[in-house]
């Protein structure tokens, strides 16, 4: 049927589907049929005579379509950009702490499975191990995957990164962890300030660099630390704000 392969011409250059458009004329017990189909932007008719059956004036009508159709040369399409590639931050956890693991020149992470539970319904914990240090997913899992990438999770979070412009500028930063949360320092220019107890690392390293730029913001604060050289003065204050902002 030519209907059938005129759609199939219209998929492959990547066309509209065909419309069709039928009309009917003489008496009830003798209809004629007559059709229209409208592919690409063009029009095709049916003979003027008309058709026994909607049908047969289908056909004819995608066979009109299709022998003025089948020449015209198909259309090349641009092949697709390719997608970019994912960022680090994209990729799964294992991969990223495998990332991190080459660009230090460190040994590749490896994994060590802990299973319990019965054979019809087991739980996994994982073990990371990465530059000496081993870690471990803080809870069960249902599949080894899981419990893998949880244990990289916690690896990564918990590995030292490098530092940021921000940090940088700090000559030393001291965050220690207790059960009850984190206590930072920050050092600026050989002066050491501490902040207050955050429930994260990020909350205690903003409280101790708040510290610094309290007492730093003031002109009577800078004198007082660095009396009599405008440039340190300068310094200071300008690594505290830095370290508000990181």
């Amino acid at each position: 049927m030519y209907k059938s392969r005129l759609q199939e011409l219209c998929q492959k250059r990547r066309w509209a589907s065909s419309l069709y458009e039928p009309t009917r004329e003489g008496p009830a017990h003798a209809p004629l049929f007559h059709a229209t189909v409208i592919v690409n932007g063009e029009r095709f008719s049916s003979r003027d005579e008309g058709e026994k059956s909607l049908k047969e004036a289908y056909n004819l009508t995608a066979m009109a379509a299709f022998d003025n159709l089948i020449p015209l040369p198909a259309v090349a399409l641009a092949p697709a950009a390719p997608a970019p590639p994912p960022s680090e931050t994209q990729l799964p956890y294992k991969s990223q702490l495998q990332i991190y693991a080459q660009k230090r020149g460190k040994l590749l992470p490896s994994y060590r499975l802990i299973r319990v539970g019965s054979l019809g319904a087991p739980l996994f914990k994982s073990e990371v191990t990465i530059d000496g240090q081993t870690f471990e997913s803080p809870e069960y899992c249902h599949t080894i995957k899981e419990a893998e990438t949880v244990a990289a999770k916690v690896a990564l979070m918990s590995l030292p990164q490098e530092a940021n412009p921000t940090q940088q500028l700090l000559v030393g930063l001291d965050v220690s962890n207790y059960s009850a949360g984190f206590v930072s320092t920050v050092e600026i220019q050989g002066v050491t300030f501490h902040g207050k107890r955050g429930n994260t690392k990020k909350q205690a390293e903003m409280n101790a660099a708040k510290s610094a730029f309290e007492h730093l913001k003031t002109d009577a604060g800078l004198v007082s630390l660095s009396r009599g050289d405008g440039k340190r003065r300068h310094n200071m204050r300008a690594a505290a704000q830095a370290a508000l902002g990181a």
